[in-house]
């Protein structure tokens, strides 16, 4: 059974610094210029989170997200809540974007062996948080500015149609995810609230335990030195 009447899609980035952000807005204006659906909003994945998954899965049909990868496979500044926000969805068995539908476009550069990591990330998480894919993941290489363009072009034109006539949500996906995509899994970032896990290059270092030692250190030199 389709959807009846014009698509919602809320469009939800993440960029460091800030082609991600560029690409998808640039997008947004071309889908609403043609007027088909309905970009209800464009907004950073720490905003995202702050309305809670359910809350976005209840007002629209869709979410269309674009994002990159930092430093080591990690969520951009301003994205990072959006992907905690999942994690913690699956870590108990939720599904809040249940009866919704997304779609992913990956930036990156293949320099980098986790420069795909957050959108393949986020791709898998959307699932298992009970969202149908409706147009395969697009990765773009900075490194392949011609390639990229084509393929960020067709994403988008698949985009487009997808949403002119978006499917039950509990039809089939329309593209697997691939489980032979590599990833680096970031779930113990944000398995504890209280705890901030730094993952660098030279592996998992915990900050929060130094910083209280170093605060508490720096108030007895103040009071007491």
């Amino acid at each position: 059974m389709e959807k009846e009447g014009p698509s919602k899609a809320l469009v939800v980035f993440g960029s460091e610094s800030g082609t991600a952000e560029k690409a998808i807005k640039e997008l947004a204006a071309q889908w609403k210029a043609a007027g088909a659906w309905t970009v209800v909003d464009i907004i950073d994945g720490n905003a995202a989170a702050k309305q809670g998954l359910a809350t976005l899965a209840a007002n629209h049909d869709a979410i269309i997200v674009a994002t990159s990868s930092f430093r080591q496979g990690d969520a951009p500044y301003n994205y990072d809540d959006f992907l905690g926000a999942l994690y913690r969805a699956t870590f108990k068995a939720e599904s809040p974007f249940q009866g919704c539908q997304h779609a992913v476009l990956g930036f990156g550069d293949s320099h980098f062996d986790t420069y795909m990591n957050c959108p393949r990330l986020t791709d898998s998480l959307l699932e298992k948080c009970g969202s149908r894919r409706m147009v395969k993941r697009a990765e773009i290489d900075v490194r392949e500015k011609e390639r990229g363009d084509k393929d960020k072009a067709t994403w988008a034109a698949a985009v487009d149609a997808a949403l002119k006539n978006l499917p039950d949500p509990s039809s089939k996906p329309a593209a697997i995810w691939d489980e032979n995509t590599s990833t680096y899994d970031k779930s113990l970032e944000y398995d504890d609230d209280d705890e901030e896990v730094a993952v660098e290059s030279s592996g998992s270092s915990l900050y929060f335990y130094g910083s209280v030692v170093a605060a508490a250190a720096a108030l007895y030199y103040f009071l007491f030195a």
